[in-house]
Formats: C-alpha cells, sequence, structure tokens
C-alpha cells in the first residue's frame, strides 16, 4: 500500500533529524568505512523520499485539477421565447480540455476519437507547438553523477600505518656497520666489531581543503551534508595518495618514492632482453634483492603500461610467428590477473604513463605511514566574514608523515 504525502513527509523529516543528531555526536576517528556505508545508503534513502514526495505531489494536483475541471461541466438553461443567450468566450485550450475527445483519454486513455471546437479565433497559429518551443516541466532527481576519479585509497593502503603523537617521528639509522667476526685460535684474540647509528628526522606534514555551504542549502537539501562531507573526504585522501608517490619533499610536501633520494631506477629504453618489459621488472626486483635484501611485495603501475605488458610478443626466429610474453590465468579466456613474477600489480593512474614502481611497500621494513591525526571533518560559520553571510565552512584534514627507511627497497621504471 502507497504511502501519502503526509506520511512520507514525517518520514523524511525524522531521517533528517537523525541523521543531524548522529552527525553532532559522531567521533572522526571512528568514522570507517562500514559508517560511511551506511551515511551514504541514508543519504540515497532521504533522497528517494523527496523523489516521492514531488511525484506524489505532482499527482496529487493533477488529479484536483481534473476534479475541478469535471465539476465545472454542468448543465446549463437553455433561454426560451426567442432570447439570445450570450455565452461567456471560451479560449482554445478551454474548449480543448471541455472535449469529448480529451476527456476520454484521460479518463481511459482512448485516442482517435474526433471533437469538434467551435472556435473563432483572433489570432491562428502558424507554427505547430512542440515541446522544444513549449518544453513540459521535469522534476530534477536528487542524484548526483559524480565525476570520475582514481581509487585514492588504493596506494596508501599498500603500505603499514603507525601511529604518533608527537610533531615530528624521529628514528636511529644504522650507519656504520663492521662485522669482523672470524675464527679464533685457541688463545687467540677477538676480533672488534663496530656498530654506529644516526638520528634522522620525518617532519609531520598537514594535508587539508575546505569548501563553503550556504546555511540555505544544509536546510533545504537533506543529502547535502553528508555527500560533501563524504566528497571532501575523498579529496583529502587523493591528496594523500598522491603524495607518497610523488611528493615532492620540499615546504609542506611529503618525501614520495619517486623523489626519495637513494632509491634505484632503471630506463626501459636501455634494457636489452629478449622478455621486454616483463624483464626489466624482473631486473628491477632482483636489483632490490641485491641492494636491499629484501624481497619485493607488489608493483605500481599504469594502467596503459598494463595495457603493454600483457599484450606484448616476441618474434619466435626459427618460425617467424609472435608468441605472446605474459600469460595470464585464465589464458585470456577470462580478465587477465594482475600479477606479475608472482607480486601483485595495484593499477592506477596515482603513477603517470610510463613510470612503473617495485618495492617493499608493506611490513614496516622499508616505510610507514606514520599518522599524527587521522581524518577528521570539522564545520564552522567563523571563517572570514561568513558568520553574516549565513555561509557554513566543511574542512577535512589530516596529519601524518612518511618515512622511507630503506630507500634501495624500491626502484621506478621510466619510459615503459
Amino acid at each position: 500500500m502507497s504511502k501519502d504525502i503526509k506520511t512520507l513527509k514525517e518520514e523524511l523529516s525524522a531521517l533528517r533529524q537523525t541523521t543531524l543528531d548522529e552527525f553532532k555526536g559522531v567521533n572522526p576517528t571512528e568514522f570507517d568505512a562500514e559508517k560511511r556505508t551506511e551515511w551514504e545508503q541514508r543519504n540515497e534513502k532521504m533522497g528517494e523520499l523527496v523523489d516521492e514526495i514531488s511525484q506524489a505531489q505532482k499527482i496529487a494536483d493533477e488529479k484536483k485539477s481534473l476534479e475541478d475541471a469535471m465539476d465545472n461541466d454542468k448543465v446549463e438553461a437553455k433561454a426560451i421565447h426567442g432570447e439570445v443567450e450570450q455565452d461567456a468566450p471560451l479560449t482554445l485550450g478551454e474548449r480543448f480540455t471541455n472535449s469529448n475527445a480529451y476527456k476520454t483519454f484521460v479518463e481511459t486513455g482512448q485516442k482517435n476519437i474526433k471533437s469538434e471546437l467551435k472556435f473563432n479565433p483572433k489570432a491562428e497559429f502558424k507554427t505547430t507547438v512542440t515541446e522544444s518551443t513549449w518544453p513540459p516541466a521535469v522534476v530534477r532527481s536528487s542524484r548526483i553523477q559524480e565525476s570520475a576519479q582514481l581509487d585514492p585509497y588504493a596506494v596508501p593502503a599498500l603500505f603499514d600505518t603507525i601511529v604518533t603523537d608527537q610533531y615530528q617521528y624521529k628514528y636511529l639509522e644504522e650507519t656504520t656497520y663492521t662485522n669482523n667476526a672470524a675464527p679464533v685460535a685457541e688463545g687467540g684474540t677477538y676480533a672488534e666489531n663496530a656498530l654506529a647509528f644516526t638520528e634522522r628526522t620525518e617532519e609531520i606534514r598537514k594535508v587539508g581543503a575546505f569548501i563553503p555551504v550556504t546555511d540555505e542549502l544544509l536546510a533545504d537539501v537533506s543529502a547535502a551534508q553528508g555527500y560533501i562531507d563524504s566528497r571532501l573526504r575523498f579529496m583529502v585522501q587523493s591528496a594523500v595518495s598522491d603524495q607518497l608517490i610523488g611528493g615532492s619533499g620540499s615546504g609542506a610536501n611529503l618525501t614520495g618514492i619517486l623523489n626519495k633520494s637513494g632509491i634505484n631506477t632503471f630506463n626501459y629504453s636501455s634494457f636489452s632482453g629478449n622478455l621486454k618489459r616483463i624483464g626489466q621488472i624482473l631486473e628491477a626486483i632482483t636489483e632490490i634483492q641485491k641492494d636491499s635484501f629484501l624481497t619485493p611485495d607488489g608493483i605500481i603501475l599504469h594502467p596503459s603500461d598494463w595495457y603493454q605488458i600483457i599484450t606484448e610478443v616476441n618474434a619466435v626466429t626459427t618460425s617467424g610467428s609472435l608468441n605472446p610474453l605474459f600469460v595470464g590465468a585464465g589464458g585470456y579466456g577470462d580478465a587477465v590477473a594482475p600479477r606479475i613474477w608472482g607480486l601483485p600489480v595495484t593499477i592506477t593512474t596515482e603513477t603517470t604513463a610510463g613510470t612503473g614502481i617495485v618495492g617493499v611497500f608493506g611490513g614496516g621494513q622499508a616505510a610507514h605511514v606514520v599518522a599524527r591525526q587521522g581524518l577528521e571533518v570539522s564545520m564552522s560559520d567563523s571563517h572570514d566574514a561568513n558568520f553574516v553571510k549565513d555561509i557554513v565552512v566543511l574542512k577535512a584534514s589530516v596529519r601524518l608523515g612518511f618515512p622511507i627507511y630503506r630507500a634501495t627497497a624500491f626502484c621506478s621504471i621510466t619510459n615503459l
């Protein structure tokens, strides 16, 4: 059984109030993916209620209009004794809505019924009236189609995160390692070893942004606050992802992997192996194992470079045929598994086309994301002259550092 307009409005009002009450008491540090999904579903529900109310109101208005038209179609007394009746002039539109053809179409949907309209217009239409010249009213959906953006969580998810309550993150790096251990003869003297450390400091940086919103929008559009809140978080997380890959290290920027001094790097244009791109990636894996004594756990590639890898072929000189260099799970009968040499591949446009990264991302052996403050969203009207303009500012920010302990655990490949 369908709900009436009053019930729908009461349900929407209750849902809005519940959402506002929860927002006042929400703890930003506990706003996980499950909670975000719950809020997005609630915002969609409020949007659906708004659409239902609009449609129900439109139907009610049309029903009342038809009932009024039927009430006005009454039998009038005819003039007698030669009296001349003076009919009130009707417009062409009024005569059309009073016609049998129109009424039958409204009541039963039947078409092709002819009705003669006695009308002598002072002006005539010389152009056919169409929807292009007289567009009908349309109720806009509450749906907002977001612009296509890369997944901002793919790259940060590769790293382990630790927390700190300090404004800097300090650690010791073993910079001297002298091992003179050796067999010792009876009565002989042991050799002396040496260890020395250097203190390293990683600055905690802030990443954030804000969006101004009027009081009227927040009050009149039930889903506005939730949408802007989640979208603002998405934008800040995108900036964090960008910093981890390509942060310049200057000013307030983190030092991203590609700008860390000491990482290995190869230029594919100089590679001469028969296995082409997958051979170059294997060389990068080998270089990391040689220099850092760690085994890589992941690869980051641009979608265009991934395409080049899985479609690359090599000529067989004995027959002249072309053989694929990369064979994924399913033998091309299904989606190719994003793995090369046993390592998972993160396919993202966060890295530019032509540049790939092989590295030891997880485990905290080579790098960490150090969180000083989780993603925090706040709302205020105290910014600038917003108080007297009834403008509310939604602000999102995060504070973190990105120490890379072992640069040789990462290798970039250019010109892929």
